[in-house]
């Protein structure tokens, strides 16, 4: 069990099974409760529920000037509730238990976090309705995971190649292809990769970064925007060349660790990204670009 936090009236704990939620799967909460003091109350409900969280911005009038503001916009697109208990004598001290089952919704929404400007936060809240005063209560976070599986199944569109192996990527006169494996990628899991392009000489290179970005966007009107950065590396050019006829660059990268899958949201979308980036001396940057699908666990 997991103390809590974010509680009062009392202490409270919390153990999910499993820990991380799937969508369209069953999830137990088990929940304890030891009240600090003797009362009565009303009843005891569990709620699950999803909020999504978005930015963007409006033009608003005082009747002589006009000025651009920022608004945050919040929807609850999902909700789950049971009743734990109904009118309850609870004593100081004495613990009380409940076991509550939620059938997960098959579309989730996934957990998205990491950006002001798009998000969607799943909590846990078990309230104790006591009479002529505020409730006992809990608010625990919880996440829900964007399996492999809904990403295969097409129920997202990842973007052009974003389900192949193999990508082409094409820069003017440097054709290339780049390798991802496994796909969908997982933040919660490592993963390799491989460049493999044809020039007809080796390029001189300051360096060839490697970045997995994940543009979030709120998709009301003038919605905002944001590009998150969430693994970066370089490839081993010892030499300070790259490139070649036939040239294989390989590279592997550890888990990104950050809740950025890729997601469609009532109010907004994330699509990912993975980038070679050749970084030439007195001339701008090359880009090799190709759509990643992003997933959250490899458990679906």
């Amino acid at each position: 069990m997991t103390p809590l936090r974010e509680a009062s009236g009392g202490e409270w704990a919390l153990e999910l099974d499993p820990p991380v939620l799937l969508p369209g799967r069953p999830v137990r909460a088990d929940i304890r409760y030891r009240p600090a003091a003797d009362h009565d109350v009303r009843g005891v409900r569990a709620v699950l529920r999803a909020e999504e969280t978005f930015q963007y911005r409006r033009n608003e009038s005082t009747g002589k000037t006009t000025r651009v503001v920022t608004r945050t916009g919040h929807d609850e697109v999902a909700r789950l509730e049971a009743t734990l208990a109904g009118p309850t004598t609870f004593r100081a001290g004495e613990e009380a238990t409940w076991h509550v089952t939620f059938d997960v919704p098959p579309l989730g929404p996934a957990t998205f976090e990491g950006s002001d400007v798009l998000r969607c936060n799943w909590t846990l809240e078990v309230s104790c309705d006591v009479p002529w005063r505020g409730d006992d209560r809990m608010v625990a976070p919880v996440r829900v995971a964007q399996p492999t599986a809904l990403l295969r199944a097409g129920v997202v569109a990842a973007g052009q190649y974003s389900l192949f192996e193999d990508a082409p990527v094409n820069v003017d006169a440097y054709p290339a292809q780049v390798r991802l494996e496994p796909v969908p990628l997982s933040v919660t899991h490592p993963f390799t990769g491989e460049l493999r392009v044809e020039t007809a000489e080796p390029i001189e290179v300051q360096e060839v970064r490697l970045e997995l970005r994940v543009h979030a966007r709120c998709t009301e009107r003038r919605g905002l925007e944001d590009e998150l950065l969430i693994a970066s590396g370089r490839l081993d050019t010892p030499t300070g060349t790259f490139g070649g006829p036939f040239a294989s660059h390989p590279f592997t990268a550890v888990a990104p660790g950050v809740w950025t899958p890729t997601i469609d949201l009532r109010h907004g979308r994330a699509r990912a990204r993975f980038h070679v980036i050749l970084a030439l001396s007195w001339r701008p940057d090359i880009h090799y670009v190709r759509d990643v699908a992003l997933a959250s666990t490899t458990d679906l």
